[in-house]
């Protein structure tokens, strides 16, 4: 094993030896995962053992009798130290890191301003630093063949539910040859690849929020190089609460809860039922129609559509400096010149604008994507089927819902199966609850 770790070359493995007591001593490090620090504390632990017996100065060392685990261990950023046939892995990790910095999805205003970052030991300890008990517990695990993606269960010991953690185990155990380099990747080895557009975990990037649901029995997962965690199981209405909820009085939570909620609904639903008070000859969509075809109108929403997308991403994918331009854009595109050229009418902008207004109001970035492709769904088959395309939207759009599977929890809990308390719990309390 020792002559095949000699034989390891690239240009950041570093090879160093020393002779101390008549004794060869091989140090082998990755430059570019290891501390110099470290590295320079162990050979100054060489230079004091010179009349005495050997000792490694920065304390932590291990007997490493595997090949495999060597490597392992080398291209984790720990130091091996062949010495008398055996080998030694000392910690001497420091991984190249971004700083904590503000989140920049899952805002606050009297929340903390501490987000997750790429690195899994700064992220298990953002979670340490909010639950100091010995209850809380860390599994770390390797996924992939190729990648050993270093991979945390977060739990509390005596809060968790202990069928939902032996049944991640398990479906982790089952998929080891699949490589993780993301979440995404981890979620289609738990629940495999679906066509639901709804996320079967939540994402969140806020180590409060992590805290809170591991005090309320949820597991986190943390995946190394990833600025953000899994919480599962989890909800549909649980992925609608807001980290802000829990600093606000109880009457000014319940108050923008409520606001939040219409306009989730405003979201979803808005769009088709005007169009099916369109094709119904409602009074009140005669401005809407304006002499116009409803064909002409689908038209229209779909240019509208469109180009409100089209935004979207230019904003979030476009380079900082231009962003001021594209401002300038969105006023012409969006703007009278695009009602005076006949692309669609004001009328439609409001509608569509409100829709998309409610998409921002979902805390989710998720939940937001299927709540709207939802709604294009639900708009197409209002366009082709009138009332009865707009009753089958929305009973496609239960029907995912009820599909839509989270471990061994039902995601529209607490409506199906109904329960009252925690429905109150929900909307009225703003006091972190566990169980």
């Amino acid at each position: 094993m020792i002559e095949r770790l000699k034989q390891l070359q690239s240009f950041d493995i570093v090879h160093h030896h020393v002779e101390l007591q008549n004794r060869e001593i091989d140090m082998i490090f990755l430059s570019s995962l290891t501390s110099q620090s470290s590295i320079t504390s162990i050979i100054e632990g060489f230079l004091f053992s010179e009349d005495q017996k050997l000792c490694f100065f920065n304390g932590s060392a291990s007997l490493v009798e595997n090949y495999d685990k060597a490597v392992f261990l080398l291209l984790s950023g720990q130091c091996l130290i062949l010495i008398n046939e055996e080998v030694y892995a000392l910690e001497t990790r420091n991984y190249p890191t971004r700083g904590i910095s503000h989140p920049s999805i899952e805002k606050s205003i009297r929340g903390s301003h501490d987000s997750f970052n790429e690195n899994i030991l700064h992220n298990v300890g953002l979670i340490r630093r909010r639950i100091r008990n010995d209850q809380l517990k860390f599994e770390l695990n390797q996924e992939g063949k190729w990648s050993l993606t270093d991979i945390a269960l977060c739990y509390v010991e005596d809060k968790v539910n202990q069928e939902v953690l032996s049944d991640l185990r398990k479906r982790m155990n089952e998929n080891q040859s699949i490589e993780i380099n993301n979440e995404r990747n981890l979620v289609e080895v738990l629940y495999g690849k679906t066509t639901n557009p709804y996320p079967h975990v939540r994402y969140s990037e806020r180590p409060d929020i992590c805290a809170i649901h591991l005090l309320q029995g949820y597991v986190i997962v943390l995946v190394d190089n990833m600025p953000s965690a899994m919480i599962l199981p989890t909800t549909y209405l649980e992925q609608l609460q807001q980290i802000e909820e829990y600093t606000q009085t109880p009457l000014v939570a319940l108050l923008t809860r409520t606001i939040r909620y219409m306009g989730i609904l405003v979201s979803l639903y808005l769009l088709p039922f005007v169009l099916v008070c369109l094709k119904s000859g409602v009074p009140f969509t005669h401005d809407l129609i304006q002499g116009k075809s409803v064909g002409v109108i689908a038209f229209q929403i779909l240019i509208c559509e469109l180009l409100i997308e089209w935004i979207r991403q230019s904003f979030l994918y476009a380079p900082t400096l231009v962003n001021s331009m594209m401002g300038f854009l969105v006023v012409f595109v969006l703007g009278d010149f695009g009602i005076e050229m006949g692309a669609y009418t004001k009328e439609i902008l409001l509608v569509i604008a409100l829709c998309n207004l409610g998409n921002f109001l979902t805390p989710s970035y998720e939940i937001a994507l299927a709540n709207k492709l939802m709604r294009i769904m639900m708009t197409i088959l209002t366009l082709l089927f009138s009332v009865e395309g707009f009753c089958i939207g929305v009973l496609i759009h239960f029907i995912s819902l009820l599909l839509t599977k989270s471990m061994k929890a039902s995601y529209l809990y607490p409506l199906f199966p109904f329960d009252s308390k925690e429905i109150v719990r929900i909307i009225f309390d703003t006091n972190i609850y566990t169980k």
